[in-house]
């Protein structure tokens, strides 16, 4: 952790990552209640998550297409200036516009979150893999994002209720406004391309450099499915502790505190285990994963429960940043934004398969149903990837043909790929 940390770019960039995604919780949670107290119906905010999440991934990438061979330090304060504008717009407007005109903002930030998540990840993989610690710059970030997972809707709540929706809104826009000060002012972020060349075709060839590589579309495949039933929880996690345990509201958030918790724990174990093999880190995730649904489905009380969210969670913790990682360094820096914009469209549309399956699983039988199946799948998912491992390393780590090329792709300062010469011990 120390020699990721003595990267100042790193530094700017963690500090950045962890105040945006705040930033985000906090705002999520003052639209979701403003759309709710509007409609009054959990249809109402079903629709706004739809907004804010699964409709931008499927436009998301085209515009990161356009921006991805832009320098980090013009793309990213430019994006997050949008948002904040955005923010206080929405802070002002409270109270005088329609649900319909809040819910098209949503859609609009949905889509500036996800374009803002995928450049500033990839410009992280370009600072820590030419220093050789691009797994420890990952675990840190996953750390810094399960406790903003926890921190964020928590103080978004307070100031909600203590004060009002418009608060937090404001919150929001100063946030990512610091963030646009923190990046507009970070030495050693990675340049523009050298040279400028159209955008048009870029997410296609990405497309076809993806179907060419085999380990990556592996990768992509299992972690698609993975989602859909690692997130099939999340509608009955709240069933299971006020229902079914009589635990009430202080069990589910029991529940919630520990598997963000078990979250922190898993990403500190991937840097002692970083020297194994993703794939085997990617199966012990999963597998905790299965292990702990497995123990909710199971547990006689709330504080079994809570022991099986922390295991889960630890899983959770291991699994994200070990996929994550394996997917970085198998993609080349050309394609680095793109790919993992499309990663990140692919975790934002599978988990509303899981959450719909979860749900309905959960009202068709009962909740201890649901978690049975969720931890059926996941060790399912271990297994698959112990069997690539074992029958076909080389689906991993053996390079695809490149698509046609759409135009110069080289970074100002770099030779090629920092991959291909960046020490790996993955395999």
């Amino acid at each position: 952790m120390k020699q990721v940390l003595k990267l100042s770019a790193y530094r700017r960039l963690l500090l950045a990552y962890g105040l945006t995604l705040v930033a985000w919780r906090v705002v999520e949670i003052a639209l979701a209640i403003l759309v709710y107290q509007r409609t009054g119906s959990a249809l109402g905010a079903a629709v706004f998550f739809l907004c804010a999440q699964f409709v931008p991934a499927f436009i998301a990438p085209s515009l990161v297409a356009r921006l991805d061979r832009r320098s980090p330090r013009q793309v990213l304060p430019a994006l997050y200036v949008a948002e904040g504008a955005l923010f206080l717009a929405l802070a002002l407007l409270v109270g005088h516009v329609g649900v319909g005109f809040v819910l098209a903002l949503a859609l609009l930030d949905g889509i500036l979150a996800l374009i803002v998540l995928s450049l500033s990840r990839a410009a992280a993989v370009g600072v820590t893999a030419p220093a050789g610690v691009l797994r420890e710059g990952n675990a840190l970030m996953n750390t810094v994002s399960s406790a903003a997972q926890m921190a964020g809707p928590a103080l978004g709540g307070a100031i909600v209720a203590a004060v009002s929706i418009r608060s937090g809104l404001l919150v929001g826009a100063g946030m990512v406004l610091l963030v646009a000060l923190t990046i507009l002012t970070s030495p050693g972020l990675p340049e523009a391309v050298v040279e400028d060349v159209p955008a048009k075709g870029r997410l296609r060839a990405a497309l076809r450099y993806v179907r060419g590589q085999l380990g990556i579309r592996a990768l992509l495949a299992l972690q698609a499915i993975a989602l859909v039933f690692f997130t099939m929880s999340i509608p009955v996690e709240l069933v299971l502790a006020q229902h079914t345990l009589r635990a009430g509201a202080g069990g589910y958030g029991a529940l919630l505190t520990t598997w963000g918790g078990g979250a922190v724990v898993g990403s500190a174990a991937f840097v002692r285990l970083r020297q194994r093999s993703t794939t085997t880190l990617i199966a012990l995730g999963a597998g905790l994963l299965g292990l702990g649904f497995a123990v909710m489905a199971i547990s006689p009380t709330i504080a079994v429960a809570a022991v099986g969210a922390a295991i889960g969670g630890s899983g959770n913790g291991i699994h994200a940043v070990a996929a994550r990682t394996a997917l970085q360094e198998q993609v080349k820096e050309d394609w680095m934004a793109l790919v993992i914009a499309l990663n990140e469209s692919l975790s934002q549309v599978f988990p509303g398969v899981g959450i719909l399956l979860g749900g309905g699983l959960a009202a068709v039988a009962n909740p201890r149903f649901a978690f049975s199946v969720a931890g059926a799948g996941s060790l399912v998912i271990a297994a698959a990837a112990l069997i690539l491992l074992r029958r076909g390393a080389a689906i991993w780590t053996k390079p695809g043909p490149d698509p046609p090329p759409v135009g110069p792709l080289t970074f100002a300062g770099q030779k090629g790929s920092p991959h291909a010469e960046a020490p790996s011990a993955r395999h």
